[in-house]
């Protein structure tokens, strides 16, 4: 997996879960967090388009849309208000 972005005021590093519609499940970390989505690194590939649901260990779930893939670092928009 790539090495995280270093620290700047929207980089949380966080540890997460990527589950796909097909049930499969990646680790990934996320460097940016916002309401409305989040950049994560993950050393799966991604389409844009692709369906996606973001677990963040001891905060819980959401769901997203890829919308953007570049160099094993993925942008998601989150399909309802970011609960944590």
């Amino acid at each position: 997996m790539q090495r995280p972005r270093k620290h700047h005021a929207h980089n949380p590093n966080l540890s997460a879960t990527i589950l796909r519609e097909g049930g499969s499940s990646c680790p990934a970390c996320i460097t940016r967090l916002w309401y409305d989505g989040c950049e994560m690194v993950s050393d799966e590939s991604f389409d844009v388009g692709e369906k996606i649901k973001v677990v963040i260990r001891g905060m819980g779930s959401i769901d997203a849309d890829v919308k953007s893939t570049a160099k094993g670092t993925l942008a998601a928009h989150f399909v309802e208000e970011c609960p944590v």
